[in-house]
């Protein structure tokens, strides 16, 4: 196994994918905790309720679906995210802008359905900052010209 260093890989380069997929590997584990915890949100939600006309059994499945799409979208945009931070990773210059539009529409997302998932997004944001310092932008941009 050989070192980051005898690579060629910056270290930012390496810490960014890995920020990345423990983002967003976090973010997937929020929106499991939720739908495990769905019906405390439920219970909330109907004690809330001011409406007559809406009914516990609407809530509760309002409830279903929007923490089943939460995780389902959860999913897809961290498998997404790993994906293009390794594109990044292989030294694919594009694939950051690509990461940084799949990240920010994830960290919109979380803070529409879940706010413990804003933190997770973060952590995964911090890992593209470290895409866009000077030593990961001169290492993917020689890449770049290498191919």
């Amino acid at each position: 196994m050989t070192s980051p260093k005898e690579s060629g890989t910056p270290g930012t380069i390496n810490a960014g994918y890995w920020l990345v997929v423990a983002g967003s590997a976090l973010g997937v584990l929020a929106a499991l905790y939720v739908l495990l915890n769905k019906q405390a949100l439920v219970d909330a939600a109907v004690q809330a309720n001011k409406d007559p006309k809406i009914t516990s059994e609407m809530i509760a499945s309002t409830m279903n679906v929007l923490v089943t799409v939460s995780l389902v979208v959860t999913l897809v945009l961290a498998g997404l995210a790993a994906w293009l931070a390794g594109k990044v990773r292989a030294g694919i210059k594009k694939s950051r802008t690509g990461l940084m539009i799949t990240l920010l529409i994830g960290l919109f997302f979380q803070m529409v359905t879940n706010t413990l998932g804003i933190v997770t997004a973060l952590i995964a944001v911090a890992g593209l900052v470290l895409f866009y310092f000077r030593q990961s932008t001169d290492y993917l941009t020689e890449r770049e010209q290498l191919t």
